[in-house]
């Protein structure tokens, strides 16, 4: 199947870099991450176009059948949400991704950047995730997320770069790439002590830098929530939005009876 989103072409390439299985199916792609069973979307199935979730879902039950979720990805760039999957309980997101070839220079904060490398630094990083407060996001999915990114970083694929005061990482965000040309980047977070303050818009500018400079990249990519604060800092960079991404789940075990 080919992927025409760039959100989710993107997004399978972080997963690779993870770890994570990405298996072709022809008309959909099961994406696994088997040592993560609770991440959702690093479990789900990618269907080609919104004519197509049913299919998705009952793809994702057989692929799935142990799984205490449903997610499917809609391959697409308009956004388009079929409104009859939402009546049947599933939360549609959409979000909306955004490229630069080049980013604006961000003025300089008053604090140590440095790409984390220590067992320190990703003590850190797990410290600073458990300040995300989202539903499953307990210490065992940071932990396993924190190990994700420590694979991606010495696979030579990504960096993650973070911004510290008084020896602690209040801020910190990922950066990928495949030797493509294209980099994503990746869970932009700041300490709730420490918003506000210019410490994502540079570090988003930094790691773009860096990742010019260490690697071949004429595309950076980043996601983000059309209503969230962090759409408008990107934008500032000079980052212009190029598609919608469409993204259905549920906490729910889906029979194939229900479609």
């Amino acid at each position: 199947m080919q992927v025409h989103s760039l959100g989710f072409a993107t997004d399978l390439m972080v997963l690779r870099a993870e770890g994570s299985s990405v298996v072709d199916k022809g008309d959909h792609l099961v994406v696994q991450t088997t040592q993560e069973p609770g991440y959702w979307w690093g479990n789900f199935v990618l269907v080609d176009g919104a004519d197509h979730i049913g299919q998705g879902l009952r793809a994702f039950r057989r692929e799935f059948p142990n799984a205490r979720h449903t997610a499917v990805g809609v391959d697409g760039t308009d956004g388009e949400v079929p409104h009859m999957f939402g009546d049947l309980g599933l939360e549609p997101n959409v979000s909306v991704v955004l490229t630069a070839s080049t980013l604006e220079p961000a003025p300089a904060a008053t604090t140590d950047v440095h790409a984390l490398s220590s067992e320190a630094d990703w003590k850190g990083l797990f410290e600073l995730r458990q300040q995300d407060r989202s539903p499953g996001a307990d210490a065992s999915f940071q932990r396993a997320r924190v190990a994700a990114a420590r694979r991606v970083t010495d696979s030579g694929k990504g960096l993650f770069l973070g911004a510290f005061r008084a020896g602690q990482l209040v801020s910190t965000l990922g950066i990928v790439s495949d030797g493509s040309g294209t980099a994503r980047f990746q869970h932009v977070q700041t300490h709730p002590a420490h918003r506000r303050q210019g410490l994502g818009t540079h570090l988003t500018s930094a790691a773009a830098a860096i990742a010019q400079r260490c690697w071949t990249i004429d595309r950076l990519v980043i996601v983000a929530d059309p209503a969230g604060p962090a759409i408008g800092l990107y934008r500032s960079l000079g980052f212009e939005q190029a598609e919608l991404q469409v993204q259905l789940a549920s906490s729910a075990k889906w029979s194939t009876r229900t479609l």
